[in-house]
Parts: structure tokens; C-alpha cells; sequence
């Protein structure tokens, strides 16, 4: 890892930097248990923080990229039909308490939303996003980070990195320059950091034996493997829910529909899912995939090929969310394993 500005922050000085930024407009989002489960929320006070806890259930990719939103109004009236744009104008955004394998997700969303065309409603979140990442110190049997080449130690889409000491508090590492400024902004909140500080051991999930990223993805440059037989016998299982791409962080996703009356209404932004039949369904009636492995296999494809292609980016982080929330349990890391031999 690359060096970095080092500061020490105090847990008892959370309050106080929560506080700052929202006196100046800002939000701050973090891991806090509701419902028996822990998710990213907006907070006040960070004794409403989750602090035990491996992964939020939900990504924060829902805070540059919602899950409903409008982006134009229209009308209609005996003198014609007016449309307008929506305007965003985002307030300061604080991430904070993202595993760094969540965190990397945000090179393969922002590669999607400034490919062909730049996506204003999610380049003008991402200008005013602090991600603050805690590197992790325990994992379950659905980690996998370190089997596509990410780890508790990377710092991709980190603004600032914080590894937690021994004694509760945080040693931060500014990642970016954007990172860098708010931490010299908020500069009675970190503290210089004492040489002898110590912190927490870091956990590694074990690299899963028998999954070669490489062979996957020869392999799936061939496009004779689309027939291939392995792909309705491991993924038959599927009944299409679409959860696994509403947690996953790096799934984008969406459709866009007119939702009003004849006289006025909204243009909204909806996540979609490519796991649901209808997704691909022409007006026609003909749907190019037309059975469920089909559609797992395109996301498999689009994780494992499409994203390192074409963007030069991850589509698959580890994190593992979609084994967790599988009600069938499905498993990724299983179909990478038949694909590597």
C-alpha cells in the first residue's frame, strides 16, 4: 500500500465530525442494525453505528445510484405538452464504515454511468462522496475478496482508509486528494497519530482453491460456451428473484418509465433487474433468454467478461452478498470453480 496522510481518530470524536458535516448541509451515512439486520442509513450520533458487524446487507451504491428517482416532469395542456429536466444538486455525502471490497465497486459503476454518455444524476453524487472505509477484522465462510485479487488492504475507492486500534479508535489514512481535504478540513477531528499505536490484526478470507480467473475468462471469450451443459446444471436452482443484483454493488441495471396521468407526471429512474423475465422481452414477444439460466449466465458474463473487457474493471468484488441473501443458495464462487476446469 502506498503511503499515506496517517491521523489518528478518536472514536469519542465522531460526534464531532458528524456534527461538522452536517452543519454544513452534508449527510452521513453508515452501517446501523435495524430490523435484526445491519444496513447503510443516514445517522445522527454515532452510538447509532453498528460496530460489530462483517458487511451492511444493502450496498451504498443506493446513494449514487438510487433505487427510484425522478430525472424529468412533464405536463399537458390545450396549448401543448412541456417536459423538464430535474436539476440535481447534491449536499456532501459521507460514506462511512464500507469494507474496502464494497469500496472498489466504485470504479466498475462510475466506468458504466461515463461510458457512451456521462450520467449527471450519478457523476454529481459522486463529486460530493466521501467514502470512508474500516478494513476488516473478521469475515464469514461468504467472503471472497481475496480470490479476485481484493483485500482487506486495498484502498481502490477508498477516500480515506481506517484500520481500528487496539484501544477502539481509528488510525486514518488519507487514499485521495479528495480524501486528503477532508481530513485537513476537519482537521480538530484527526489527530496526529503516536508512533506506537497499535491495530487490530486484519482478516484475509482464504483464497478459494480451484477457481483460476484467468482460465474464466479465456473461456469465456469463447462464445462456444454458451451452450455449454454446465450452465443449466449449476444454475437451474434459480428462481429469478433479483436479489442477488439489488445487494450486489456493482450491479447498475435500470429502466425508465412515465408515471402520471394524462395530464401530468414523472419520468423516474428504476432498478431493474437482468435476472427478471421480462427483462430482455421484446415487443414482439420474442425474448433472447428466454429460461433463467440464460439470464444467470449473462450476469456471470457480464461480471466475469464484459466489466474486464470493457472497462478494464472488476465486476466482482467478494464481498459475497449475494451468497448471503440467495434464498436457493446459489453460489458465484461454485460456478467459478466449474468454469476453471
Amino acid at each position: 500500500m502506498a503511503k499515506t496522510v496517517e491521523k489518528l481518530l478518536k472514536k469519542e470524536n465522531l460526534d464531532k465530525l458528524i456534527t461538522s458535516v452536517k452543519a454544513d448541509g452534508g449527510r452521513w451515512i453508515a452501517p446501523v442494525t435495524d430490523a435484526r439486520q445491519v444496513v447503510f442509513k443516514a445517522v445522527t450520533k454515532h452510538e447509532d453505528m453498528a460496530s460489530d458487524y462483517i458487511l451492511a446487507r444493502n450496498s451504498y451504491k443506493e446513494v449514487l445510484f438510487p433505487q427510484t428517482e425522478v430525472i424529468a416532469e412533464y405536463s399537458v395542456s390545450r396549448e401543448g405538452s412541456e417536459m423538464h429536466g430535474v436539476e440535481l444538486t447534491p449536499a456532501e455525502t459521507v460514506v462511512f464504515g464500507a469494507r474496502p471490497c464494497e469500496a472498489a465497486s466504485l470504479k466498475s459503476l462510475r466506468s458504466v454511468f461515463t461510458w457512451d454518455f456521462i450520467d449527471e444524476f450519478y457523476t454529481k453524487r459522486e463529486e460530493k462522496l466521501i467514502i470512508i472505509t474500516v478494513a476488516c477484522t473478521k469475515a464469514d465462510e461468504a467472503c471472497f475478496c481475496t480470490t479476485v485479487n481484493i483485500s482487506p488492504e486495498s484502498t481502490e475507492g477508498s477516500d480515506i482508509y481506517l484500520k481500528e486500534t487496539v484501544s477502539g479508535d481509528y488510525l486514518a489514512h488519507g487514499a485521495t486528494e479528495k480524501g486528503k481535504a477532508f481530513m485537513a478540513k476537519h482537521g480538530n477531528t484527526f489527530e496526529n497519530a503516536p508512533k506506537d499505536a497499535q491495530t487490530k490484526k486484519l482478516v484475509m478470507p482464504e483464497e478459494i482453491n480451484g477457481i483460476d480467473l484467468d482460465k474464466i475468462s479465456e473461456r469465456l471469450k469463447k462464445t462456444g460456451h454458451y451452450e455449454d451443459h454446465v450452465w443449466a446444471e449449476l444454475t437451474r436452482k434459480c428462481i429469478g428473484c433479483g436479489a442477488c443484483t439489488y445487494v450486489c454493488p456493482t450491479c447498475h441495471c435500470f429502466d425508465i418509465t412515465d408515471e402520471g396521468t394524462a395530464i401530468e407526471g414523472e419520468r423516474r429512474k428504476n432498478w431493474d433487474s437482468c435476472q427478471f423475465d421480462a427483462f430482455t422481452l421484446h415487443a414482439s414477444g420474442h425474448n433472447p433468454r428466454d429460461t433463467q439460466f440464460k439470464r444467470w449466465r449473462n450476469r456471470f458474463m457480464c461480471k466475469m467478461h464484459i466489466y474486464p473487457e470493457k472497462f478494464n474493471s472488476t465486476g466482482c468484488v467478494g464481498c459475497g452478498r449475494c451468497v448471503r441473501v440467495c434464498p436457493v443458495r446459489l453460489d458465484i464462487t461454485e460456478v467459478m470453480e466449474a468454469l476453471s476446469k
